[in-house]
């Protein structure tokens, strides 16, 4: 079974869908403005919203990300904290919500 297969695709009450294993396979660093270009139109449903990627990271603060849970990360951060309890609000999210490492590495 493929490994994106057994992962979960959603983070906190979002979820990511295709877009997890894309952001996974991804070279990585990458900056802000390639993710939107390669990937904005990806939608991330939240709390019976949909918002697309690119709306979310065009706020984050973040220009560069150097693996896949930055990004995870700077997403969720951009969210509403109301939608995304249970997150620690300072610090990076912990790895419970299934992989998030890169599948993709540069040698």
């Amino acid at each position: 079974m493929d490994d994106a297969d057994e992962t979960p695709t959603s983070a906190y009450g979002v979820e990511f869908g295709p877009l997890k294993p894309a952001l996974r396979e991804h070279t990585y660093p990458v900056t802000r403005a390639e993710l939107i270009e390669q990937y904005g139109g990806f939608e991330l449903e939240h709390a019976g919203e949909s918002e697309l990627l690119e709306t979310v990271l065009g706020c984050a603060e973040a220009a560069t990300f150097q693996d896949p849970r930055q990004v995870r990360d700077a997403i969720l951060a951009e969210l509403d904290e109301s939608i995304l309890e249970g997150r620690p609000t300072s610090g990076t999210v912990p790895d419970e919500t299934g992989d998030w490492s890169p599948t993709s590495v540069e040698e």
